[in-house]
Formats: C-alpha cells, structure tokens, sequence
C-alpha cells in the first residue's frame, strides 16, 4: 500500500550493492537522514556527541567560527544566515558551540549551495547573468537552479487553473527537483570523501544530511570500498517505528521526488495520484514550526502521520473533488471540509492513528 522507495533508503540497499567491502575501511561515516526540527535535536544531539568530526549540510559561511566561539549573539547569526527553521537553527547551533568547545570539529560541506552564494552574489553585484552562466565552475548550477525555479513558478501559476493542470505542473517540478537533488548529493558526496582522507584511521565522521537526499548514501557506498565504513541513521523511520507503525509512511510529495530520483523503480501507485495526494496534503498539515513539550514531543510527526494517512485513503478523483474545495481555504478550514466531506477515509486514518504512540522517544 505504501510506497516501498522508502524501504530502500536504508543501509540495506546500499549493503547489498556492496557488501561486506563496505566494512574494509577503517574510518566511520555516519549519514544522519533527518527532519530540521525541534522534535529531532535530541536524538540528533546523541549521535554528534559519539562522533569526532561533524559535517553540516550547508555552504560555509564567514560567521560560523564567530559563532562557535561565542564572539557572535546567536540570534544575530541565525537572522543573518536567513535561516528556515530559526528555532530548530537556534538549538542546534547552542549544541554546536558545546561541541566545539569539546574539541569536536565541525566543519560546513554543501557544495552546490556555496556555488549557488556565490551566483546571487555575483548577481546583486550586477554581473551579466551570461557571464556568470559562461563560467565553468557554476554553469551546471546556475541552469540547474534557473530551471527548477522556473517550474515551481509554473506550479504557482497553475494555482489558478485546472487540477489537472497543477498535477502536471507539480510532476513537472518534482521531476526537475530530483534532477537538483541528485547533482547536489553527488557533489557533497565527492568533497565528504575528499575530506575523510584528512583524518586518521579510527576517525569517526557524522554528515548531517535531510532525509530527502537518499542518494547521498549510494554516492559515499561507491567510493567507501576500502577507505571507509559507511552507516546510516534514518532518525524519521526510527521515530516512526517507536510509534508503533509498521512499515514505511513518506509523505505523497516526498515519494513522488523519491520516484524520479530512483528512475521509476519500485512504485506501487501512478505518478498521478502522487501528485494529486500531494496537492490536498500539503494543504492539510502545520507549516509553522511547532514547538515539542513533555504532552506532545513529536508535534510534526504526529500532525504529518495523520494527515498522510488521511490522503492514503484518497482516490484521484477524490483529491480532484476535494481540491475543488479547499484549494483557496486556510489549513483549519480544510481540515475541517475534508473530515466533513470524507468522513470514511477520516475515520479510516482515524482508526490507524489511534494505535500509534507518539511519546516514545527511537533508541540509538
């Protein structure tokens, strides 16, 4: 029933590629797939602290060191990195200085990201945009941001037609996404690798990775053969597993970037309908940051699990009808028409989701 992309994430798929000579090497990767969210630091902040150097998944930036030795106010750095989950960043950076002041080291390692600083750089600045696509080192990122942005502002413009429309238009874009996130996890994977041969043997290195870029992993199996052990954390399916659910549960949008990234292998539903489940979550779930308390500490999760689950249960036509209806409503009134007009698949995830725990916190 659910898409089996997501059981292929794991360490298992990467281990039947290559092996046992992925245990050959003799220092430690560790890829921890995870959401930035407040909910996911305290599970996140065990893993760094069993490592010896720590690779964040974001472009270096001229404050960092400022801001690990203190010599900045968070809040300044965190408003200066424009940062998308500002309370998640805030946290976690507090994690990081104790880390640093440990004699951890942390390094920052995003290639395509610091490539792109660079082209907006050079834009604000007034650079022709011919001059800088002309240039080696940032043509393939350049076009590749050109493109992708252009079909998420032709997914934006369909908001105003057709529900067939928008599912192409968000097909179109997911498609070109996966292109962008596969260059960019091939990229990270060639400086990680780089970066491990400055370390001696018995070194134990955490890469901090979204739960999104899966192929990070295939691209650090290919080149560990005897360099480097390689392991992953997938710290989304072990909260989803401490839950109580069995299985794997991505969010439509997510298993439908999934598909593109993995070449059309291993789906069990259409390209259409992931789209168009898609449409109707996103409409449904919390977009603000939600802080986590002792009553409620997988706020997110808990919202996203049932919400999926709710749109499992929908056909195409359904998400057509219901779009058609909550299209131009704020996420309460969406809710509140989805439950009302679908009241069996509400039910249905009802009686799923009421089986489920959200309090237990995944062991490592």
């Amino acid at each position: 029933m659910f898409c089996k992309l997501w059981l292929l994430i794991c360490v298992a798929c990467v281990n039947k590629k290559f092996g046992m000579k992925l245990l050959s090497g003799r220092r430690e990767i560790t890829v921890g797939l995870t959401p930035h969210r407040l909910e996911f630091l305290p599970t996140t902040k065990k893993l760094l602290w069993k490592h010896d150097i720590i690779v964040l998944e974001e472009p270096p930036d001229p404050l960092f060191q400022e801001m690990l030795t203190g010599r900045i106010p968070l809040d300044s750095y965190v408003e200066e990195t424009e940062a998308g989950f500002p309370e998640y960043e805030k946290e976690f950076c507090k994690e990081l200085r104790k880390l640093h002041q440990a004699g951890r080291k942390i390094c920052q390692i995003e290639p395509y990201l610091e490539r792109w600083v660079l082209i907006r750089s050079l834009l604000d600045e007034g650079v022709p945009p011919s001059r800088v696509k002309a240039c080696p080192e940032l043509s393939q990122v350049y076009e590749m941001e050109h493109e992708t942005f252009g079909k998420l502002l032709d997914y934006y413009a369909a908001m105003q037609g057709s529900f067939e429309d928008l599912v192409e238009k968000i097909k179109i874009f997911a498609r070109s996404d996966a292109r962008r996130i596969l260059l960019r996890d091939k990229m990270r994977a060639r400086e990680i690798v780089s970066l491990t041969k400055n370390y001696p043997g018995g070194a134990k290195i955490y890469v901090e990775a979204g739960y999104i870029h899966i192929k990070l992993l295939y691209f650090l199996a290919c080149k560990a053969r005897g360099k480097f052990r390689l392991k992953a954390e997938n710290l989304l399916l072990q909260a989803l597993s401490a839950s109580g659910f069995q299985g794997v549960l991505p969010s439509p949008g997510d298993g439908l970037t999934s598909y593109y990234l993995f070449g059309g292998k291993h789906r069990d539903i259409t390209e259409d309908l992931l789209a168009a489940r898609s449409i109707i979550y996103i409409k449904l779930i919390d977009k603000d940051e939600l802080k986590p308390t002792s009553q409620d500490p997988f706020p997110h999760l808990r919202n996203e699990v049932f919400w999926r689950l709710f749109v499992w249960e929908l056909s195409y036509e359904d998400c057509k009808r219901l779009d058609s209806l909550i299209r131009l409503l704020p996420t309460l009134k969406a809710r509140e028409v989805a439950r009302k007009v679908f009241k069996e698949a509400y039910q249905k995830a009802s009686k799923k989701f009421k089986n489920l725990r959200f309090d237990r916190v995944a062991r490592l």
